[in-house]
């Protein structure tokens, strides 16, 4: 798939995961993907660090955004798109529902496509990580 559909893919899979629609979100993924999650706050009910297949990314998406009072995640910028991989730099804004703790941080996403469809999703703290982890650093 051209780099353009990729990050038209990855566009589609942020903003469903923003309006918190599980279903159309999943429709852009392989039956086994990949959802690696990166950090834990008190707050979040997640239980392992790689959710694998549609049900356990819906599961992972209700109880994620589950435990935010106020949760949003914007593309900043797509750093690099590739064949297989696009790499996306994202501001994440929440507030936590029973903690109150407040989070704005930047995360790197690595989305790697198959078939025309995300097959593996990993976050990172910095850049340099994210494009390394993907094949696409100097």
């Amino acid at each position: 798939m051209p780099a353009e559909e990729n990050v038209t893919l990855v566009h589609r899979g942020l903003d469903a995961f923003s309006r918190g629609d599980f279903d159309a979100g999943v429709e852009d993924m392989q039956p086994d993907v990949e959802w690696h999650v990166s950090f834990r706050l008190p707050d979040l009910p997640l239980d392992k660090a790689v959710y694998h297949g549609h049900d356990e990314v819906r599961r992972l998406w209700a109880a994620f955004r589950s435990g935010w009072a106020k949760l949003t995640v914007t593309l900043e910028e797509v750093v690099d798109a590739r064949e297989d991989f696009v790499v996306v730099r994202t501001r994440f804004v929440g507030r936590g529902s029973a903690s109150g703790i407040e989070v704005d941080r930047t995360i790197f996403y690595v989305f790697e496509i198959a078939a025309g469809k995300l097959k593996r999703l990993r976050p990172f703290d910095t850049e340099a990580a994210a494009l390394e982890a993907a094949g696409l650093s100097e």
